[in-house]
This record gives C-alpha cells, sequence and structure tokens, in this order.
C-alpha cells in the first residue's frame, strides 16, 4: 500500500514543466543591453533590428557569438531559427555551427580575435585566418578539436548537408550527418534537446539522434565562416546567415545557469541607454545626422500644415482670374454695344482727344521755352544796358532797342494768351458737349429698356 503512495509522489516531480534561461536565451530582435552583459559578439556579428546577424554575405570573415557564462545543467533544450541567404558565388570550406562546448569558450576567442579576426593590417593582408588555424581554430571559427557537442550546417562537394557531432578533444568527431540545404532564404526552425547520455537535433522534418554523454557547465555559441576562393571579385557576395532569437529551456530539477546582476528598473520616462551609439567612433556623425533628420521632418510637417492654406490660395487667386476675365470680356462686349448703338467709335474718339490734349500740351511747352528765352535775351539786354550806363556811355540806342523788344513780348504774350483761352475755351465746350450727348444716349438706352 505504500509503494502507490511513493509513485503519487515522485510523478509530479518527474512531469514538472521545464524551466527558462534567461541568461543563456536571446530575443527577437536582440536586446541590445542584455546581449552585451550575457554574449560574446566577436568578427562580423552584430546585432540588427530584426535579428542577430552572423555574417552579412562578406566571404573570408568570421563571426562568432558565445554565452559568457556556463549552463549548470546537461539535460536542457535549445531552440532557435536560423535563415541563411545564398551569395552570389560559391565558396569553399564555409559554414554554421551551433555548439555546446565543454571549454570556456568566451576566453579561447577573447585573445585571438583582439589579435586577428579585428586586426586591420592582417585582414588587409588577407593572412589573419593562418593565425586561425595555427591556433586551432579553423573549423568555422572556433576549435577544430572541440569537446562536447556541435551542430554543423556545412556544404561539402557542393553538397549542403546538417550534422550532429561529438568531439572528445582529440581533432575527431562522430556523429550522424543528412543532406539539408538551408542556404535558401527561408527560416528554418532548430531544436537541440539535450540529455545526460544523449542528444536529438531536429531541423525541419529532418532527425538526428547521437548517443553520447553531455557534461554540465558548458558553453553554448554560433560561429559562422564565410568560405574562402583562390581568385574572387570583392563584389561577389557569399550566404548572408542570422539567427531569430535563442529559447533555452532547463529539464533539470536544479538551477540551469548562474544568477543574472538584477539591474534597476528603468523609470518610464526615460529612455532606454543605447550603449552601442554611446560609445561608437560615429558618435558625432549620428548627431549630425539626427540633426538633419529633425530639420527634415520639421520642413516636412511645415509643407504638410501649409499645404491646405497654399490650396486655398491658389483657388482664391484662380477664381479671381477667372473674375477679371470675365470683367474684361464684359466691358469689351459693353464697348461693342455702346458703339453700334452710337453709331461712333467711342475708344478712337477717345485716343483723338488724348492726342489734341498733348499736342495742346507740347504747344504750351514749346512756347513757354520760346518766352523763357526771350526772357533770358531780355535780360541780358538789361544787363549789357546796366554796363554801359556804369561807363558813362550813350544808351538811348539800347534803350530803343530795349522798348522794342519789350513791345514784341507784350504782343506775342497777348496773342499767346487769346490763343490758349481760345483753345481752352474750344476743348471745355467739346467735352460738355460730348458729355450731353452721351448722357443723352444713356437716357434713351435706359428709356428703351437696353440697359
Amino acid at each position: 500500500m505504500r509503494c502507490p503512495k511513493t509513485v503519487l509522489l515522485l510523478l509530479p516531480l518527474a512531469l514538472a514543466d521545464p524551466s527558462p534561461l534567461p541568461g543563456h536565451s536571446m530575443s527577437s530582435p536582440p536586446e541590445i543591453n542584455h546581449l552585451a552583459k550575457t554574449w560574446l559578439l566577436t568578427g562580423t556579428t552584430m546585432p540588427s533590428h530584426n535579428s542577430l546577424i552572423l555574417t552579412p554575405g562578406v566571404a573570408d570573415r568570421v563571426g562568432t557569438a558565445f554565452s559568457r557564462t556556463p549552463l549548470r545543467t546537461n539535460d536542457f533544450e535549445v531552440e532557435f531559427t536560423i535563415s541563411a541567404k545564398p551569395g552570389t558565388a560559391v565558396f569553399e570550406n564555409d559554414g554554421v555551427a551551433f555548439w555546446y562546448s565543454e571549454e570556456n569558450s568566451t576566453e579561447i576567442l577573447v585573445a585571438a580575435s583582439a589579435k586577428h579576426s579585428h586586426n586591420q593590417d592582417e585582414l588587409i593582408a588577407g593572412t589573419w585566418y593562418d593565425h586561425y588555424v595555427q591556433q586551432g581554430l579553423g573549423l568555422y571559427g572556433f576549435k577544430s578539436a572541440f569537446k562536447g557537442l556541435g551542430v554543423f550546417f556545412s556544404r561539402n562537394a557542393g553538397a549542403a548537408t546538417v550534422g550532429l557531432k561529438f568531439g572528445d578533444g582529440s581533432g575527431a568527431s562522430e556523429g550522424p550527418e543528412q543532406q539539408l540545404e538551408i542556404r535558401d532564404g527561408k527560416d528554418h526552425s532548430v531544436k537541440l534537446r539535450v540529455q545526460p547520455e544523449a542528444a536529438t537535433l531536429q531541423v525541419d522534418a529532418v532527425t538526428l539522434t547521437l548517443a553520447k554523454p553531455a557534461k554540465a557547465g558548458g558553453f553554448m555559441g554560433f560561429s559562422c565562416y564565410g568560405g574562402s576562393k583562390a581568385s574572387y571579385n570583392p563584389k561577389e557576395r557569399s550566404a548572408f546567415v542570422e539567427i531569430k532569437g535563442v529559447k533555452v529551456m532547463n529539464y533539470a530539477s536544479g538551477p540551469g545557469e548562474d544568477t543574472l546582476p538584477s539591474a534597476a528598473e528603468p523609470e518610464a520616462s526615460k529612455e532606454k541607454e543605447d550603449v552601442l551609439g554611446a560609445h561608437s567612433s560615429f558618435k558625432d556623425h549620428r548627431e549630425e545626422s539626427e540633426a538633419i533628420k529633425e530639420l527634415t521632418n520639421m520642413v516636412f510637417k511645415l509643407v504638410i500644415e501649409s499645404k491646405p492654406q497654399r490650396e486655398q490660395m491658389k483657388a482664391a487667386i484662380s477664381a479671381l482670374s477667372k473674375r477679371v476675365s470675365v470683367v474684361e470680356e464684359s466691358f469689351t462686349t459693353l464697348k461693342k454695344e455702346i458703339d453700334m448703338k452710337t453709331g461712333h467709335n467711342l475708344g478712337e474718339e477717345f485716343e483723338s482727344i488724348k492726342k489734341e490734349l498733348a499736342d495742346m500740351h507740347a504747344a504750351a511747352h514749346r512756347d513757354t521755352d520760346a518766352r523763357g528765352k526771350k526772357l533770358a535775351d531780355l535780360h541780358s539786354d538789361i544787363e549789357h544796358v546796366q554796363k554801359t550806363a556804369a561807363t558813362g556811355g550813350d544808351i538811348s540806342g539800347d534803350l530803343d532797342s530795349l522798348s522794342r523788344s519789350n513791345e514784341q513780348v507784350l504782343d506775342e504774350l497777348t496773342s499767346q494768351h487769346k490763343r490758349m483761352f481760345g483753345v481752352s475755351i474750344f476743348a471745355i465746350a467739346f467735352i460738355i458737349i460730348a458729355g450731353l450727348s452721351l448722357y443723352n444716349k444713356f437716357r434713351c438706352w435706359e428709356k428703351k429698356h437696353v440697359l
């Protein structure tokens, strides 16, 4: 009777739900602060708005991402999505790997990446990978003689395969593999179930099983090598590989990872800290770009907000132009009707009056100039007389000449005055008669209901 009770007590423990391991998981897109704290990124690996990019399609480059802390369990499950867009050329030895290494991978890669894969001179000379191979890091950017488990997406003799391998640190590895092409631009779901005595890999419809023991305390991560070629154009691209989220679950009863240091919750009013932006060498350039972006947004906003007013002004100007055109047409029609009713071309008559007035103005201007000239001569004669009188000479001849000139000027002024008075009387009479005639015509049209 006691045995069934014991079984009932132990059954809930065996069926306990797995617990997540956030220190070894990765959101999609990656959270920058969490990524910088729990993962070591080297080479071409970089976070983006959608995923973690292992390689952006550049040949002869390596990218790695390894957890900084070990897994404290050997009974866990790793699930992630991998996507690889095909390149424009085929390169040798290119591939991607997922690792569960019994060795501290971060210590292995920190020095190698700083000295070689991040060394500008060696990258330009193309000698960095030789140093990696000499240090035993020739298997997709990690140890060829690895200890632990590895999932390899390889290309051998043109055939793409996926394999689940176990290495004991001697350089030899064993495990099943099967043909599978992931370089098709599609998302492929990968699930690796690790247990103390076996491991099972499932990639889409492919399932591989490896009966080898796994030890707790290993470091997990990814590595990718873009491949090499004897000679190639720099414009040729290798596969573009990215990881979209990593989810790690612990199936053991104990803690599966070290406790992460608790971070203070950011205030709701404060924005998240941009670690990459704050420490980037292009910070000043980025600030200028942000200022230009804000100015562009402001100009765009101003253009959008002023568009209704501009459309209204455009419509008002168009309507006013149409009304002016209608008024001009109506005025032209009225002139034609008036000319038809009166039998006279009032426009030509008005132009004739304007011309006569202009001629009168020109004649008056000429007469004024002539009188001015005569007055100047008169002043000259007076000045001459004054000089003669001062010297005691005979001025009787000059006085006679001055008297005749004065009489001529008076006669001329009288005649011009009479002429101007007559012309003025004529012009006034003509304007009065024309106005009375036009008024009479309008009165007649009004009686005939023309207007």
